[in-house]
């Protein structure tokens, strides 16, 4: 039998080791703790990713309306109706079917902008673009030269890109459409324009052209101050930056200072006050999908294949960002993405028939699988509520 001594030895040297033991899983879940907080609040280029198991919602559906898909119709939400474009008209429907104003045309190619409380509709290839507030219509533009492109803001303020024989013409109006600003651009000097992007209040403009005139692509992007703050400046310019060998098609204003600009290699990032400064970049590995910019916080990408070059293997993935480029949240997709729709709220992702809703940290929250092709997936503003737009017919979704 062992001393008493010898016990009290033994005992002793077991909880030295437990208390050493402890203390090493203690550091381990610090240093892990830390980890992650650093990752979520001070790495551009690490993400985390929110994978989870689907919350299951009843979904209760309703066929709204059908429609002749030769009639080209386009349908918006706005606020708890529904918009319809149409070639000859367009018009504001509650959801039990009550027109609450609507507005006859003629239109070759309509194009519809929702943006709350404003809607466009404008024709791309002619002359026309209608703009309508809470009641119906605001006031109508008749442009000079065919329209190629048009952007509303949601203080009402439009902004025109059309095709003059010898280049083009950018054309800002304010909310109750009285010009602002004309300006002139010529296709061999600055090249063609790939998209217009305007502020909320109507205050900047942020023009995107590429020129492929010398040995390599060169795009432009050139920043304007309207109104009073241009008029010191020439043609109202406060700045111009130049990418070689980057496409920019899309961007948009998160505020009215901060401007996100969408590159085919990578997100750029400018405070534009009197003079743009380039605030931060990104450049990514993957080829973007689809982007979606409708928050005034935040903004979405889906990436898939990998860039020449890259060797970075993520596969599919839905990325959203906030201001300052930090990742808010990922979700890895089954199969290439092909719709997205982000708010500041919600995100939806779409590949081939089945649609995803995911919250603003990106998990997953709901699943749709629809027996038909789907042009739209729209959500109203509880995000309970839905309108998805198909080839044929329009159908309001509400999750229980």
């Amino acid at each position: 039998m062992l001393e008493k001594s010898t016990i009290e030895k033994i005992n002793q040297r077991k909880k030295r080791r437990v208390k050493k033991k402890t203390i090493f899983w203690m550091i381990i879940m610090v240093v892990a703790a830390f980890g992650l907080w650093y990752q979520q609040n001070h790495s551009l280029h690490v993400t985390t990713s929110f994978q989870s198991q689907v919350v299951e919602e009843n979904k209760e559906l309703t066929t709204l309306l059908t429609y002749d898909p030769l009639d080209q119709s386009s349908f918006g939400v706005y606020e708890k109706d529904m918009i319809q474009c149409t070639k000859d008209g367009v018009k504001r429907i509650t959801l039990d079917g009550h027109t609450v104003w609507s507005q006859a045309y003629f239109m070759n190619r309509p194009s519809l902008i929702v943006s709350n409380p404003y809607v466009g509709v404008g024709d791309i290839g002619g002359q026309q673009i209608y703009a309508f507030g809470d009641k119906g219509k605001a006031y109508i533009v008749e442009t000079s030269y065919p329209i190629l492109q048009f952007t509303l803001t949601q203080k009402g303020f439009l902004g025109v890109l059309q095709q003059t024989p010898t280049g083009h013409q950018i054309s800002v109006y304010d909310n109750q459409g009285k010009i602002l600003v004309d300006h002139i651009t010529y296709a061999e000097k600055d090249g063609q324009p790939l998209g217009i992007f305007l502020s909320p209040e109507g205050e900047q403009l942020v023009t995107s052209y590429v020129d492929t005139n010398g040995n390599e692509i060169l795009s432009k992007l050139t920043f304007f101050n309207i109104g009073e703050i241009g008029e010191g400046q020439i043609d109202s310019i406060s700045g111009s930056y130049h990418y070689p060998n980057l496409l920019i098609p899309q961007g948009t204003f998160l505020d009215d200072h901060t401007f996100i600009a969408i590159g085919d290699q990578k997100i750029l990032s400018f405070q534009f006050n009197k003079k743009p400064i380039e605030s931060w970049s990104y450049l990514y590995s993957q080829k973007v999908r689809k982007v979606s910019m409708k928050g005034k916080k935040s903004f979405a990408l889906a990436f898939g294949d990998p860039l020449a070059g890259a060797h970075e293997e993520n596969g599919e993935i839905a990325r959203i960002y906030d201001q300052q480029g930090k990742v808010l949240g990922e979700q890895q997709i089954k199969a290439p993405v092909d719709y997205l729709y982000h708010t500041d709220n919600i995100t939806i992702v779409g590949t081939g028939r089945t649609f995803y809703g995911m919250n603003t940290k990106g998990k997953i929250l709901w699943e749709y699988t629809a027996t038909k092709d789907i042009k739209a997936f729209l959500p109203f503003s509880d995000y309970k509520n839905f309108l998805i737009v198909s080839q044929e017919d329009v159908t309001f979704m509400q999750l229980k």
